[in-house]
């Protein structure tokens, strides 16, 4: 049995891919430019600067004029996570949790976000350690958010599952040496090949652990 299972936040225990992808695509729309790309795929498992890479390529200054001005408008059109919490989560945190596995979050969000989507879906007592991609040098496909995790649950990387949406969060997980359990999307078409496992409900994971 494996001892620590490292979560994916956005597209795994929360739905959120699509109400980030939609808030982008309205933002551009009411100050009336056009990003480079409406594909939702072209976004799922960036990190935020890798984003706003691809929505505004090549000109910075207007990239970071625009990304300044979605700062305020991200805040007054919040996510609501209570709303877009995968239901099969909380059962599958608390089981893992009865089987004194220890359960982490990798994520590429901002910190504060993961830490609030923590307190708004009341999982403080569950979670053994949370890392936001601000805190790594290289954004993941870089194993770097993976191996800092590890470290700080202190299991080896044989002793550990991560669970993952993205083609670059599998990829992470793989250079970190982990077994990964790719959750399908409904949304969007991912390239998972690389993952060990697939499953298209997280209490799947349950009978792979």
């Amino acid at each position: 049995m494996k001892k620590a299972v490292i979560f994916d936040m956005d597209g795994v225990l929360i739905d959120s891919e699509k109400f980030y992808f939609n808030r982008r695509m309205k933002y551009f729309d009411e100050i009336g430019i056009e990003p480079a790309s409406r594909k939702l795929i072209d976004f799922v498992g960036l990190s935020d600067s890798m984003i706003w890479e691809k929505l505004v390529p090549k000109d910075e200054e207007k990239r970071k004029k625009l990304k300044d001005g979605y700062i305020e408008y991200r805040r007054i059109n919040k996510i609501k996570y209570k709303e877009v919490f995968n239901p099969s989560a909380k059962v599958v945190i608390e089981e893992l949790s009865k089987r004194k596995i220890k359960i982490a979050i990798a994520s590429s969000s901002e910190k504060k976000e993961i830490y609030r989507m923590i307190q708004e879906c009341n999982l403080e007592k569950y979670i053994e350690f949370y890392i936001s991609g601000e805190e790594c040098e290289r954004s993941k496909p870089s194993p770097e958010i993976y191996l800092k995790a590890l470290g700080s649950v202190g299991v080896d990387k044989e002793e550990a599952l991560a669970i993952e949406d993205s083609t670059l969060g599998i990829e992470a997980g793989k250079a970190a040496e982990l077994k990964v359990i790719a959750l399908e999307q409904e949304d969007c078409s991912i390239d998972q090949s690389k993952a060990d496992y697939k499953i298209k409900d997280l209490k799947e994971i349950l009978d792979i652990i």
